[in-house]
């Protein structure tokens, strides 16, 4: 019997499969950044940033970084053509980011975030955002050391860290896409120089085409708190008063808690109300050091400000025909008759939003 058994442990690793479907990274070309544009003649143009690994022996290895193109009438076919293009396998499972011409993205972005969830060998976490002009001006941003794909993926992980832009994926771009209720806003980029590319705001969408209408970073910030988002950090910069004689203030936002209210009278008029408490801390409030800081006054001048700052970012939105509250969502859910009488593009226009804030310091500092 003891024989049987030691037969059957000899036989058995015979039988199985092993590492059948190992791919070496020597022989793939990692693509770590992908950009999508228009042509004037209509046509879509595709550029990647690829990483060609060579071993050299000895675990040392040597990577290149280089920019490839093609162009086609639509997206399909296109990952052929680049693949043609480059030694190797290519490899989209790396790539961090997809960056969409605004002239692209105004056309409508769906074909191209379907390219990537439905694509099993996809990165489904790749941040998805828009270029201002083009998605290549953007990619084609020279480094000296590390491939630009990272640089701006260190980029966006620091300004969502600091809610400035929204963490936005494959995934979640896809899922609202999905949603007629809600629209989405998407991380705005642009070259600032020759080898620099700074976050600029984020770029409003109605469905899944861009709306052409931005928000600077300097407001995307009240933005996402009135859509209930705070990262790690919320910090703002502002100037109570005229430009010239104003005093400067800078803060964080430590917590923050949004209640949004959607009513409909009898007329079928829509309201939406948002209620904006901030806890602040402040990082810098330079003034006469020999007087005491009036937090009172300082609590009211600051919640006044930006209430009237949210007016006009929800102007914006309804301008833009932007539904980036979900007031859509509420009206299905709880008005489900009106929701299926109304042209939701049409009716959001008339929407009236009105946002008030209120802001708390529950810190000044060290000096006072």
């Amino acid at each position: 019997m003891r024989k049987i058994y030691l037969l059957i442990l000899l036989i058995l690793p015979m039988m199985l499969t092993g590492c059948w479907d190992q791919r070496l990274l020597v022989n793939r070309t990692l693509v770590n950044g992908v950009s999508f544009d228009v042509t004037k003649d209509g046509k879509i143009t595709a550029a990647v940033r690829a990483l060609n690994i060579q071993s050299k022996g000895g675990g040392l290895f040597e990577i290149q970084d280089e920019l490839v193109e093609a162009k086609r009438p639509t997206v399909v076919g296109l990952g052929l053509d680049l693949d043609s293009k480059i030694p190797g396998e290519l490899d989209a499972s790396k790539a961090h980011v997809v960056i969409l011409g605004e002239e692209l993205a105004k056309k409508g972005i769906h074909p191209f975030i379907e390219f990537f969830y439905r694509n099993r060998e996809s990165y489904l976490s790749s941040k998805i955002v828009i270029g201002k002009g083009t998605g290549k001006e953007i990619l084609s941003v020279e480094k000296e050391k590390s491939p630009i794909a990272f640089a701006i993926l260190q980029l966006l992980e620091g300004a969502e860290s600091d809610t400035v832009i929204p963490k936005k994926s494959t995934f979640t771009v896809w899922n609202n896409i999905l949603d007629p209720g809600k629209d989405m806003v998407l991380p705005y980029l642009e070259r600032a120089e020759r080898d620099k590319v700074e976050v600029a705001g984020v770029a409003l969408f109605n469905g899944d085409k861009y709306t052409g209408k931005t928000l600077s970073k300097d407001k995307s910030g009240l933005l996402l708190s009135l859509m209930n988002q705070l990262a790690k950090n919320n910090r703002m910069a502002i100037i109570l008063g005229s430009t010239s004689n104003g005093r400067s203030i800078s803060f964080s936002t430590r917590d923050l808690r949004r209640n949004l209210e959607v009513h409909v009278n009898k007329s079928e008029e829509i309201t939406c109300k948002i209620d904006l408490k901030m806890e602040i801390e402040i990082i810098t409030y330079p003034q006469d050091f020999k007087n005491e800081i009036n937090v009172k006054k300082l609590n009211q001048d600051l919640s006044d400000e930006f209430t009237r700052e949210a007016k006009e970012i929800t102007n914006t939105l309804v301008k833009a025909n932007c539904d980036a509250f979900g007031i859509g969502r509420q009206i299905s859910s709880f008005h489900p008759e009106l929701w299926k009488k109304v042209n939701w593009d049409e009716e959001y226009k008339n929407v009236q939003i009105e946002p008030v804030v209120k802001v708390n310091i529950i810190k000044t500092g060290n000096v006072f």
